[in-house]
């Protein structure tokens, strides 16, 4: 459900906002500038005015607005020039408005009263015009705006040109008009565009529709809750990235249901109409043929279906091209320019007209299927066209041939669509098996796929169940199998992964008594898979170690691939080096037999691997090319997307790169239900406990709290170390050391040193907190969770543990107050070795804390350190630790202020980096002060020269002074 805001929703136009300030400035400083700003109705154009205006206003700018009335006999000439003086008046009062605007101002208003006509040409109004702005702009810059130019009458027009090719020089003006994009060749606007003094004296740009994040935004605004994504592709795709079209459809409700039932809400159904009434009947004819075929339809098609003479149908589609209601596509294709144009047309097409039109369309294109819109449409064309037209058992055959050939091509929600109507039509046909050429309970597991695929998990479950119940499998042992492994993969999918588990069982007891197989060989490979959720990475060996031997033995490469990819997985949590080998060649089978489940499934367990032996961009790196290619093929909000999301943002966290990692998750995860984001809500919610946001950590935290964790320790783990890192930041000790040792209970089971220990050192961080008011009982949990770590030890080590190991040695040091500046600036280095920026930077925090009673001086550079990499991150908390410090020490952080906004698109860690280049500061020494390794400011600077498109630190310099960056 959603509701509309009382008052209209500004999205995006970021970009044009920011446009319309820098001419605005421009302004302001003696340089008179005029915008243009086109768009197709209900694009935005008045509301990005009307945002501009505001914000011009409480600049201390002066902003006179009219708009041009759209008539229908003769134009009052001149109406938004009076529009404009009347509320300039109201909005000053008269004397006031009179003052401003000097004689000239008087001059116009008596002139639109008739009080006294002393004006008798348009130059004498033009040069008016031009005084009482100049007269205004003497105390404030001025804003002058004109809607609607397309409607404007001649002297208006001329007008506008007069102003936008007066000489610019010592004018405080902005003059900023708008218009409906592409007026037609002839008009007097169009003439006015076309002129080559009017273009060079202006500049122009047209709103775009909105992207599918705006759209979101959008729907967000009027959403309370969670934001569905498939809502939000319907909405873009329906109202074709129009707002108004968009508000308009949310308002009423017009988007419930399936895809192809829209309810036309009657404001759009009226204009669209009104754009209809002034139509020859040949071009209503061409409409109608076209709005039958759909949204698109080959040239051909329409031709060979119309029945029109070739001069008439010309001269139709001619017409329909200059009232903008057609447009040329690719592949010789036309298209109407609005949805829901067509949708209108369709409907107020006869329903004997509709069956007609489809079943010529569907005839032809069995006869010819060159006439489909693209090579290899014609089988949805058909399927389309039968179905519309009434004729079940051709649009079951179709259907079915459709679906596959979308599954085929990755467009999963259009076999989706394809499958539902096979399913909805099974029942109405005699002997539908014949017509489909497969038993329904392979069609619901094939439709079950297209759902997965389509973001709809839950779906999926379900057809795969009814597919599971079906009769026509006559109990086929090896069939059953392959059934329950794909229901056991979805509900895994859905976040239900103690069934999952349970049903891989199932299907192994029912294969038992069968011969090696592919089925078995996958069965195996789930269940291995299982093992290594719940952190028992040996068993999971084992287990994926069995599935590749069969799946060699059985000659099946794509399922081999698969198993190399469990088999890789386990291999790498255990430290072995053959772990990634075998799933970088997972990856190779899986591209070369284009199994993009696998292909998903490998590049995560990479990242994963990689991001467990400490190599964190490598892991970041990896999952991100897959999550692009998810992405290309509009999957990155699938299950699989998710995984590859999680864990890039994961990577990213630990390199400092927060910001990227939110936007990751933002964008691919958090509009999924809480079971299926389990793991980048935690992530989230650890980087706003970082940045001080506890109530959107709390509300994280709260979402997936009671939501089916499974037995995970990469999830565990950081669960109670998040939650113990909100109740330090509550100041609630025993409630942050609760939930470590909760934590340690959890994962003490597993074989995952790393999660183990990561929790170890927030509980003695927790316990050297608690030292300064219960030593005694400080020192208990020290030595308690001192006892728990060297489990930890007993298992294969990596530089990340051996770093984990000093930080707890330094923490339980500072139990017994007995740590050192030097203890901590080795943690620190360990830390920036890794490119851990957070734990490096609190470390220095720390060494600083050390010194800061016997050397003050000496505590500033760590401070400093500190302070520098803990900004960069927006770690507000530690900000605000290392400020009380450096007010004892006498550390002055006053830096130069960053500019309001990043420049040439650089990140916040990018730009900072630049800022100590800027500084003289080489790459050794910008590393030490960031807290991070050296090969990270390597490639943060090569990021930043490729985005100031520059080759060397001196040109970045010359660069930087040039833009006055850090002025």
């Amino acid at each position: 459900m959603v509701y509309v805001p009382e008052e209209p929703v500004f999205v995006g136009r970021d970009h044009e906002l920011n446009t319309l300030r820098r001419r605005l400035s421009e302004a302001g400083q003696g340089t008179a500038r005029t915008v243009l700003i086109g768009g197709e109705p209900g694009v935005g154009k008045s509301r990005l005015m009307a945002a501009f205006a505001r914000e011009a206003r409480e600049r201390g700018a002066h902003v006179l607005a009219g708009a041009c009335e759209e008539h229908f006999g003769d134009p009052m000439p001149y109406a938004p020039l009076l529009e404009a003086l009347e509320t300039f008046g109201r909005e000053h009062g008269d004397p006031e408005a009179a003052e401003l605007g000097g004689p000239a101002y008087r001059k116009l208003t008596a002139f639109f009263d008739l009080e006294g006509d002393s004006m008798h040409t348009p130059q004498q109004v033009f040069l008016a015009v031009r005084r009482m702005l100049d007269h205004i702009g003497a105390e404030a810059p001025v804003v002058l705006i004109v809607e609607d130019l397309h409607w404007a009458d001649p002297s208006t027009l001329d007008l506008v040109r007069h102003l936008a090719q007066a000489s610019p020089d010592g004018r405080r003006l902005l003059f900023v008009c708008s218009y409906r994009a592409n007026p037609r060749r002839g008009d007097p606007l169009w003439q006015l565009l076309a002129g080559t003094t009017f273009l060079r004296r202006t500049e122009r740009f047209e709103l775009p529709a909105f992207t599918l994040e705006e759209m979101r935004r959008l729907v967000a605004a009027g959403s309370p809750g969670r934001v569905d994504p498939r809502l939000v592709e319907r909405c873009l795709r329906w109202s074709d990235g129009i707002p108004f079209y968009a508000e308009q459809l949310m308002a009423a409700g017009a988007l419930a249901g399936r895809d192809e039932d829209v309810q036309l809400p009657p404001d759009i159904r009226s204009v669209m109409l009104g754009r209809l009434g002034g139509l020859t009947e040949e071009a209503l004819k061409v409409l109608r043929v076209a709005a039958v075929a759909g949204r698109a339809m080959s040239r051909r098609l329409l031709r060979t279906v119309s029945g029109l003479p070739a001069e008439t149908l010309r001269d139709a589609l001619q017409e329909c091209f200059d009232q903008q209601m057609l447009v040329a596509g690719q592949e010789d294709s036309y298209s109407f320019r609005h949805a829901l144009l067509r949708e209108v047309v369709y409907q107020e097409t006869v329903r004997d007209t509709q069956v007609d039109l489809h079943t010529a369309m569907a005839e032809a294109l069995a006869a010819d299927p060159r006439l489909s819109l693209i090579d290899g449409s014609a089988a949805a064309e058909q399927a389309s066209h039968w179905y519309q037209a009434g004729a079940w058992p051709q649009a079951l055959t179709y259907a079915v041939q459709a679906g596959r050939a979308a599954a085929r091509t990755l467009a999963f929600s259009s076999a989706e669509v394809q499958f539902d109507r096979a399913l909805r039509l099974w029942h109405r046909v005699d002997d539908p098996q014949a017509r489909a050429g497969v038993p329904r309970s392979q069609l619901l597991a094939e439709a079950a796929d297209a759902a997965r695929w389509s973001g709809r998990v839950d779906r999926a479950l379900e057809l795969v169940e009814e597919a599971i119940d079906a009769p026509d499998h006559d109990g086929d042992p090896d069939r059953l199998g392959e059934m329950h492994e794909r229901r056991a993969t979805y509900l895994w999918e859905a976040g239900r992964r103690a069934e999952s588990g349970e049903v891989f069982r199932e299907a192994a007891t029912l294969l038992a008594d069968s011969r090696p197989s592919a089925v078995k060989a996958r069965v195996l490979a789930g269940i291995a898979l299982a093992h290594l959720q719940a952190g028992h990475y040996q068993e999971g060996r084992r287990t994926a170690d069995e599935a590749l031997t069969m799946a060699t033995a059985v000659e099946d490469e794509a399922v081999r691939g698969r198993a190399l990819n469990i088999s890789g997985l386990a291999l790498g949590m255990l430290g072995d080096p053959e772990g990634e080998v075998r799933l970088r060649r997972s990856i190779e089978i899986a591209r070369s037999a284009n199994h993009i489940e696998d292909l998903f499934r490998a590049y995560g367990n990479l990242g994963l691997v990689l991001e467990h032996t400490g190599r964190l961009r490598e892991s970041a790196e990896v999952t991100m090319v897959a999550l692009d290619e998810a992405r290309r093929l509009d999957l990155a909000g699938t299950r699989q997307g998710a995984v590859l999301a999680n864990n890039s943002s994961a990577a990213l966290v630990l390199l400092g790169e927060w910001d990227d990692a939110e936007k990751i998750i933002i964008e691919v995860t958090l509009d999924r239900l809480p079971a299926e984001s389990l793991y980048p809500r935690l992530t989230l919610a650890e980087i706003k406990v970082a940045r001080g946001d506890l109530h959107r950590a709390r509300e994280l935290l709260t979402s997936i709290e009671n939501v089916e964790h499974g037995e995970d320790p990469r999830f565990l783990g950081p669960l109670h170390g998040v939650r113990a890192e909100l109740a330090l930041a509550e100041n609630d000790l025993a409630r942050a050391v609760d939930e470590v040792l909760r934590g340690v209970t959890a994962v003490r089971g597993a074989e995952n040193a790393l999660e183990l220990l990561r929790l170890c050192a927030v509980g003695m961080r927790c316990a050297a907190d608690r030292a300064t008011v219960d030593p005694d009982g400080a020192a208990a949990d020290g030595d308690r969770i001192a006892l728990l770590a060297s489990d930890a030890r007993r298992q294969p080590a990596n530089d990340e543990i051996d770093q984990l190991v000093l930080l707890c040695k330094a923490e339980r040091l500072r139990i017994r107050g007995a740590d050192t500046a030097t203890d901590w600036k080795r943690v620190a280095r360990g830390w920036a070795r890794l490119d851990r920026p957070y734990p490096a930077a609190y470390a220095h925090w720390r060494q600083a804390l050390a010194l800061a009673a016997a050397d003050p001086k000496a505590a500033r550079e760590p401070a400093r350190n500190a302070y520098l990499a803990a900004k960069t991150l927006g770690a507000t908390p530690l900000c605000e630790r290392v400020r009380q410090l450096a007010a004892k020490i006498g550390l002055d952080l006053a830096d130069r202020p960053a500019p309001a906004r990043r420049p040439f698109e650089l990140t916040q860690a990018e730009l900072d980096t630049l800022r100590l280049r800027y500084e003289g500061k080489d790459a050794v020494r910008i590393a030490h002060a960031r807290g991070v390794a050296k090969r990270t400011v390597d490639k943060q600077l090569g990021r930043v020269y490729a985005k100031l498109g520059v080759h060397s630190a001196v040109e970045a310099i010359a660069l930087a002074r040039r833009e006055g960056l850090f002025d």
